[in-house]
């Protein structure tokens, strides 16, 4: 398992650090005649005016490589990964990249890249991951690599067709009388701070909050933010693309908060600590993480059987099968065309379950206590029945 670094946008402060670990991972391939003097102010300049697609890799808050991507809405490109020679061989880099693998799967676009072809060991990680050769220059081979899926964003869990169905107004999750007290809950405690929502979506809970506090989203998914973007603009919510495990955004904020069992989103315990620890680096002290979970409903499995039926109504059924040794859970959502036809559509989303007691010990590790813990957001006694809940955690100072 990889140690727990995270990735944040690179400053004009970072050139100097971002100059070194280039040159550090170059050694031994540089020509004779290199002038580093003259090489440091054209990388310099250079970095400058490609700041906006450049990060910094930071393991225990401190700078360790330089990674540079590309996304546009027909692929994801990784223009560059270095890591300082000493943190090398410890699975960082397979890390990121197996990061942005996800990344291109959710969004149903390829994940492209060039390697030197005097690098061989890079190329040898390139392989093993899964990507394959697409061409060539006369220095690189270009690599692309594909979910086993293909391109299709309606194969993938949060693509193009998801997005647009989403949305339900009025209904559901969107029903004013969830809605309502969600907002009031959050915008209360933000205050007069700032509050970020991870994995925000199409700003179901982001947008009318954003009536009251200002509000910043970290998403994963291109086709999400999109449905965000047709009802506010990028100065109303800014958005950074990123998963909410490592990804960071400027600023601090006084609220961070996960909604409707998105931390479940997160397939492994090391994935959903981290989440927590990300919260953290962006909280100032004594602010809040709101995490909105379900309890895992093994008091309802069957004797011998491994699924549950959450919901049986005329045109939706959804089947939860569960793997009690790794604490997954795959829902299966069936939806029926109400009308009596014969056609079916089938939508499947993996998750790790979490109990509460968990969650809480998840969130000591990050340095947080739990401040107080309800049935919904209207405040209702948490109770051994309760099929979820919304859990408070402070940030000690």
């Amino acid at each position: 398992m990889a140690e727990p670094y995270r990735i944040r946008p690179a400053t004009a402060e970072d050139v100097g650090f971002l100059a070194d670990v280039s040159l550090a991972t170059a050694q031994g391939r540089l020509p004779a005649d290199f002038d580093e003097v003259e090489w440091r102010a054209g990388f310099c300049d250079w970095t400058i005016e490609t700041l906006a697609m450049t990060s910094v890799i930071e393991l225990y808050d401190e700078p360790i490589g330089r990674l540079r991507i590309r996304r546009t809405p027909e692929s994801i490109e990784l223009c560059g990964i270095q890591l300082l020679p000493e943190l090398q061989n410890r699975g960082i880099g397979t890390a990121v990249i197996r990061g942005l693998q996800a990344e291109a799967a959710t969004t149903g676009v390829p994940l492209d890249l060039g390697v030197e072809k005097d690098n061989p060991n890079a190329r040898r990680l390139y392989d093993r991951l899964g990507f394959a050769k697409i061409g060539e220059s006369d220095t690189e081979h270009k690599l692309r690599w594909l979910d086993r899926k293909g391109t299709d964003v309606n194969d993938n869990l949060w693509g193009a067709d998801t997005a647009r169905r989403y949305d339900t107004p009025d209904v559901g999750m969107f029903a004013p009388e969830v809605l309502g007290p969600t907002v009031d809950r959050l915008a209360a405690l933000a205050g007069e701070g700032r509050a970020l929502e991870f994995a925000i979506g199409t700003g179901r809970v982001g947008v009318p909050l954003s009536e009251r506090v200002s509000v910043t989203g970290i998403e994963l998914s291109t086709a999400m933010i999109d449905q965000l973007r047709t009802k506010v603009d990028e100065e109303t919510i800014p958005v950074v693309i990123g998963d909410m495990a490592t990804t960071q955004v400027r600023g601090e904020f006084t609220l961070v908060y996960l909604v409707f069992n998105t931390i479940s989103n997160l397939l492994t315990q090391a994935e959903q600590v981290e989440c927590f620890r990300n919260a953290a680096r962006h909280l100032t002290p004594g602010g809040h993480f709101v995490i909105e979970l379900w309890v895992p409903e093994l008091r309802r499995l069957p004797p011998g059987l491994p699924a549950t039926v959450g919901v049986a109504d005329p045109g939706y059924i959804l089947l939860d099968t569960y793997d009690v040794l790794n604490q997954h859970v795959v829902s299966h959502h069936f939806h029926f065309d109400e009308d009596g036809g014969t056609e079916a559509r089938l939508d499947r989303s993996p998750h790790r379950y979490i109990w509460p007691a968990e969650l809480d010990l998840m969130a000591q590790l990050a340095g947080f206590e739990l401040e107080s813990r309800h049935a919904d957001w209207s405040g209702a006694q948490f109770t051994a029945d309760s099929p979820s809940h919304v859990s408070i955690y402070r940030l000690n100072h």
